[in-house]
């Protein structure tokens, strides 16, 4: 399905300004929490269109990532790739003119497309008991994460992070936060500058993202992630 008007998913105007009102607790925690930012039917429409790829396309990823000290991938995933080729709704949406404004508001920066094609809108889905996304820093600079399925608190797979944070030993320390997350929520993060990962699942539930991936001036001459390949080659 394509949408043509995207700003009629969104729950708020968006705007620079907008944004901008976020821009300190951003500049602090590198992450602000974005709750029921798409309206009710648009977000239907939007999950349907998700989850309709990843039935089709998904692949199965199981590795540890030797970039990042091998901490362990065990997830699927469709790649930005795959999903432009299936779905003029989804890259309309990355590309949304207001959607990225709002973003330059709260990074308090530009924030520019990537030029990684396998990296720009992915889809990423825990559903085993064991399925993890290890410790690590993105190639980009910013992650905008919408969440289309989510495990009860308790079964696990909650975001993990550590603010200003580049050594994946600080995981699992005082410093780091623990964010849990509801379906329709989105957050938007530094993540190239915040260490992160996502914690085991402990129940056979689904956890799916739908994230958009950015650049700011230090990183939109990189022309490739050092994930893309192993995550979705």
């Amino acid at each position: 399905m394509v949408y043509q008007d995207t700003a009629n998913l969104f729950n708020t105007t968006l705007t620079r300004e907008a944004g901008a009102l976020l821009h300190e607790e951003f500049a602090l925690n590198c992450y602000v929490k974005l709750p029921l930012f798409f309206n009710d039917d648009s977000f239907a429409i939007l999950k349907a269109e998700v989850l309709r790829i990843f039935e089709q396309h998904s692949r199965r990823r199981d590795f540890n990532m030797k970039h990042e000290q091998n901490t362990p991938r065990h997830l699927s995933t469709v790649s930005g790739i795959t999903v432009a080729e299936h779905s003029p709704m989804i890259t309309a949406l990355y590309r949304d003119s207001q959607l990225i404004e709002f973003l330059c508001g709260i990074a308090g920066t530009q924030v520019y497309l990537v030029p990684d094609p396998f990296d720009r809108h992915v889809i990423h889905r825990l559903d085993k008991v064991g399925d993890v996304h290890g410790g690590h820093l993105d190639t980009y600079a910013f992650a905008f994460a919408i969440f289309i399925e989510t495990p009860p608190e308790e079964a696990g797979g909650c975001l993990e992070f550590v603010p200003h944070s580049m050594e994946i030993s600080d995981l699992d320390k005082p410093l780091a936060k623990r964010v849990g997350h509801h379906v329709g929520d989105c957050y938007f993060m530094k993540t190239n500058k915040a260490v992160h990962r996502v914690l085991p699942l402990s129940e056979e539930v689904k956890r799916t993202n739908l994230i958009f991936t950015y650049a700011d001036d230090e990183t939109i001459n990189i022309d490739i992630s050092y994930s893309s390949q192993p995550l979705y080659g």
